[in-house]
């Protein structure tokens, strides 16, 4: 995406949240995050904050349900030195009215493509009975990794997990498991 079309898209964006429209009732609630965080300019790895607000309004936009905010990690509630103290998570659980599916978890991959995140590996995907029973996707960005997952359990669940590289290095991670 060019910057003439991203600045576009971040002030429609702006203007639509300034008329306080919401979700549409996807569950994602009403302190969903609206708009995408700008990017800072050079090509040092992102922000925390940055892959944090991918995260949630991506999935927010897409229309994933926010019901499990214990499962999103933040700098206040984690250990330094940990593997978790490197990562950032979002977790939402379909629900009998708003079930997670393939078709939102396309969604969610495709709000992440907008964001610059670009796959850096082949979809994986598990069928079963033919439909998507699971499937993985691995994008990065500027010094981070991130994870896409969609399972068939209950409703189905889409959880999204980033790691910051460098971090992960840093603290004997298998980063393997991010990429």
């Amino acid at each position: 995406m060019n910057r003439t079309t991203w600045i576009a898209w971040v002030l429609a964006v702006i203007a639509v949240g300034a008329t306080g429209c919401d979700t549409g009732g996807t569950g994602a609630g009403t302190s969903a995050p609206k708009s995408v965080a700008p990017r800072p300019q050079g090509t040092g790895p992102l922000p925390e904050k940055v892959v944090r607000a991918d995260l949630d309004t991506t999935a927010a936009e897409a229309g994933v349900p926010n019901n499990a905010p214990d499962y999103a990690r933040s700098a206040e509630n984690r250990t330094d030195g940990s593997l978790a103290s490197c990562t950032v998570a979002f977790k939402g659980y379909g629900t009998k009215a708003e079930p997670a599916d393939p078709a939102l978890f396309d969604r969610v991959v495709s709000g992440l493509h907008e964001r610059d995140w670009r796959e850096s590996r082949q979809r994986e995907e598990d069928t079963r009975g033919g439909s998507v029973a699971e499937a993985r996707v691995v994008l990065e960005q500027r010094g981070w990794t991130l994870i896409a997952s969609y399972q068939d359990v209950l409703n189905g669940v889409i959880t999204l997990q980033a790691a910051e590289d460098s971090c992960v290095e840093g603290v004997d991670g298998d980063v393997g498991l991010f990429g």
